[in-house]
């Protein structure tokens, strides 16, 4: 009864006014009780994780904001986000039922029209795999499609001009995702037209901010003026590009602090913090979110323990034979490890790569060390019967411990100790690097 009442009251908010022109609106969330996944709502400027009761099969959460006319918004199911647009004094119900949201309520039916299924999507396999003018035709089919479903809402206010200019933003941000993840690849040059549009990506759009796509699109751009421009440059140097990019060319705070935030922390995550300190300049200068700044804090405190000279995460894991093999039993000498799975393209594509160091470093102060991240044991013998690997070879089996501990987001990660069992470098490159053999070549002691 108390949560019923509850309820009844947060809806009654959503029609109260407030004296600053805002109105406090409430939005419903239900999920099946069996869902324990975090949901997190974010709208420009913040990000709230919702607090669910469970009653029966469902649990459920209530949503309040004040808003002044209409919002896009993300609503963020673990790491699955959906875009929904949240409008003053129309509240919706929302319910999750295998992945997809349906909504009921006053304002319903531009949610609905954001998460319906449509026949043209755009996957992240189709970046690499399909030539340009055939991303392109799939690219028009995907706005056309969402245009036509617009027309036929015939939404009244603001949501109609908004929708219209984020379907602008989406096609230049899969523009850009194209350019950035096969576009540009293997010597590949992208057609007048794409460069036109990318150029018109780096355009201040104002009207746009609140629109989930805008920073994104401005960021990967940026990203692939700085791989067209820097060739073969490190991450590093291309992370730099992008950040004096934004920070000198944007006037919008909201926007600079957005790009520069998901750009450091994507970089954070995949390269460490390390001998980072222009970065680490230009963030603190850059971002003042209190939520961002304290996320930046706490992945800076979780990679000082993986830099230059710390001892290295410690792990024992079994090898084929049922042999438990730590770290420790390699003291003395230094430790290439590469964590990959069986499953996984481009570890798979290092491997011939990994052999030649093997052969160049054999019989020198070293040991090679692949920890496979596999779910399945006979998975991971069979395919070593089918490939033989050098070195010595563990299986990690279901404990992700060890990765958590080195902020292993992706696979394939290498890493390099030394004799006395601190890092060299917790995020090596890659066998195939000309920079990883010139590393090993200079170790001391080798």
């Amino acid at each position: 009864m108390m949560k019923k009442i509850v309820l009844f009251m947060a809806v009654l908010m959503a029609v109260a006014g407030g004296c600053d022109g805002k109105r406090e609106t409430t939005f419903v969330f239900r999920m099946p009780a069996d869902d324990d996944r975090p949901v997190e709502v974010e709208l420009p400027g913040s990000r709230q994780r919702l607090e669910f009761a469970v009653a029966d099969t469902v649990r459920e959460a209530v949503f309040s904001t004040a808003l002044d006319g209409g919002e896009y918004a993300r609503v963020w199911v673990g790491d699955m986000p959906a875009v929904v647009w949240m409008e003053a004094g129309r509240p919706w119900t929302a319910t999750l039922k295998w992945n997809e949201w349906r909504f009921e309520g006053a304002g319903a039916a531009e949610s609905g029209y954001l998460n319906r299924r449509y026949v043209w999507e755009i996957y992240f396999t189709d970046y690499g795999r399909m030539p340009e003018e055939a991303f392109r035709g799939k690219l028009r089919n995907v706005v056309g499609e969402r245009e036509a479903a617009l027309r036929e809402l015939s939404p009244e206010g603001e949501f109609a001009e908004r929708e219209a200019r984020r379907l602008r933003w989406m096609r230049s941000l899969q523009l850009a995702s194209f350019a950035l993840y096969g576009g540009l690849g293997d010597g590949k040059v992208l057609s007048d037209s794409t460069v036109a549009e990318l150029r018109a990506a780096l355009t201040e759009d104002e009207e746009a901010w609140g629109i989930p796509e805008y920073p994104e699109a401005v960021r990967r751009t940026l990203d692939v003026r700085a791989m067209a421009e820097g060739g073969t440059g490190t991450p590093y140097e291309r992370l730099l590009s992008v950040l004096g990019g934004v920070t000198e060319k944007f006037r919008d705070a909201r926007l600079v602090e957005e790009v520069v935030y998901r750009s450091v922390m994507d970089y954070a995550r995949q390269k460490g913090m390390e001998d980072a300190e222009e970065m680490d300049s230009v963030f603190r200068r850059t971002v003042g979110r209190p939520d961002y700044a304290a996320a930046y804090e706490r992945a800076y405190a979780a990679n000082r323990r993986l830099f230059r000279g710390q001892p290295a995460v410690a792990f024992t894991f079994e090898d084929r034979e049922g042999r438990r093999v730590s770290l420790s039993d390699f003291r003395g000498r230094y430790v290439f490890i590469d964590l990959w799975a069986t499953w996984c393209g481009p570890c798979n594509a290092e491997i011939p790569a990994l052999r030649e160091l093997e052969r160049e470093f054999e019989g020198r102060n070293i040991v090679f060390v692949g920890i496979s991240c596999d779910g399945d044991r006979e998975s991971w013998e069979r395919f070593l019967d089918r490939n033989p690997m050098g070195g010595t070879q563990l299986f990690m089996g279901d404990d992700r411990s060890y990765m958590d501990s080195i902020q292993c987001k992706g696979i394939p990660r290498f890493l390099l100790v030394d004799r006395e069992g601190r890092f060299v470098n917790a995020n090596m490159s890659r066998p195939s690097d000309p920079a990883t053999a010139a590393t090993l070549r200079a170790l001391p002691g080798m």
